[in-house]
């Protein structure tokens, strides 16, 4: 059963993984320890994650992290993973939990915003939203590549990068139906740049993805 933040981390992590090489397991793993951490620790009433389980009849009480340390709490983590995976998947469950969380930490967050800067980078990522970049193609194309490292050249630290590629597409069409009619454009690697799901128009050159994303960063 572990504790709330041994499953926050390492989904964090998961879905770093998943933006950085597009390995559609990544993200498989990642939705699957979600649901386990929402079953274990999740507060239905109030919102916001239990450290513990609560079957553990030596823990005489159930508490909620709020302060952000060295580690950060495990609401604190899990809030903004739940954000990425929302707007990946576009759960309305995930997305109530979000503004749940939210609603549970916000005295404290308010009162004492230096103890809790995880949380607060949640709350400025809810806000902010989060733009759904995608590039399809063949992972070592040069096209492909010269796509990505624009992206890179861009600092959206809110963004949920997804890479499409033919080998993948089926796995990872099975856990966001929406990137399956993402397809290249004249036979060349194609970005995306989507927000809600609503996307502009595609494009196979490097300058418009620029230009895009510099729309992006400053909106």
């Amino acid at each position: 059963e572990a504790y709330a933040e041994d499953y926050a981390y390492l989904i964090f992590g998961l879905l770093e993984l998943f933006q950085a090489d597009g390995d559609p397991a990544w993200l498989d793993w990642a939705l699957t320890l979600q649901q386990r951490l929402d079953a274990l620790f999740w507060d239905p009433v109030d919102g916001g994650w239990y450290s513990t389980t609560g079957t553990d009849a030596s823990v005489l009480l159930r508490l909620k992290e709020e302060y952000d340390g060295a580690e950060p709490a495990a609401s604190s983590v899990a809030v903004l993973n739940v954000l990425a995976l929302s707007h990946l998947t576009g759960d309305q469950a995930m997305a109530g939990r979000v503004t749940a969380t939210f609603g549970t930490f916000g005295g404290s967050a308010s009162m004492r915003g230096r103890a809790t800067p995880m949380m607060l980078a949640a709350l400025s990522t809810y806000h902010s939203g989060v733009p759904q970049i995608v590039i399809v193609g063949e992972p070592d194309a040069a096209d492909t590549r010269a796509l990505s490292e624009v992206v890179r050249r861009h600092y959206i630290p809110t963004a949920a990068l997804v890479s499409v590629s033919e080998t993948q597409r089926e796995a990872l069409s099975r856990l966001l139906p929406w990137t399956s009619s993402l397809r290249e454009r004249d036979g060349r690697a194609t970005a995306y740049v989507c927000r809600d799901f609503s996307c502009q128009t595609p494009t196979t050159s490097a300058d418009e993805l620029d230009a895009q994303l510099e729309a992006v960063t400053h909106t």
